[in-house]
């Protein structure tokens, strides 16, 4: 058998004996991400104007309730300012072309992640894994688009540039 044959049976048995329920899955978008960037697209429309979550709410068919807990994680990164009041509501605390999807990870402390041995969570072959390395770049770069895409440029549909050369 080839070396790198061997190697990969030994990944699939060590993922076979673990807890995690799903180490096949691809990188997932969870809901606070997803939902998250959707209220920040919504403000991003009318960058100056106070949008209440009832608001937000009935255009993004989403419970006011849990926009106003994402509001916290935004407002806490500095991506969203809280105005008080009868009128109040939320806005954007910059100009939608500065902010970026990075920043919307980093808001709520999330972590770009292709598969769950990556960032060492006790793999016995992390230090010798032959495929890791492909996996790290793979982080890098979409981290590296993530933090070139900003709200103005999905708004445009202007994010799809081509890749720069190496």
């Amino acid at each position: 058998m080839p070396p790198a044959a061997g190697f990969f049976l030994l990944c699939q048995k060590w993922i076979d004996n673990q807890e995690y329920s799903d180490y096949s899955m691809a990188m997932k978008i969870n809901t606070k991400l997803r939902y998250g960037l959707r209220m920040l697209l919504a403000l991003a429309e009318q960058p100056d104007k106070v949008r209440s979550t009832a608001e937000l709410g009935e255009t993004m068919m989403v419970s006011p309730k849990y926009l106003r807990k994402l509001a916290g994680s935004l407002e806490k990164a500095d991506l969203i300012d809280s105005v008080q009041g009868i009128y109040g509501g939320y806005r954007l605390k910059m100009s939608p072309d500065r902010i970026s999807i990075q920043m919307l990870f980093a808001a709520f402390d999330e972590k770009i992640r292709l598969s769950h041995c990556v960032n060492g969570d006790s793999c016995p072959l992390f230090d010798t894994c032959y495929a890791r390395p492909l996996w790290d770049y793979l982080v890098d770069l979409i981290e590296y688009r993530f933090s070139s895409i900003t709200l103005t440029d999905i708004l445009r549909r202007t994010f799809d540039r081509p890749l720069p050369e190496r």
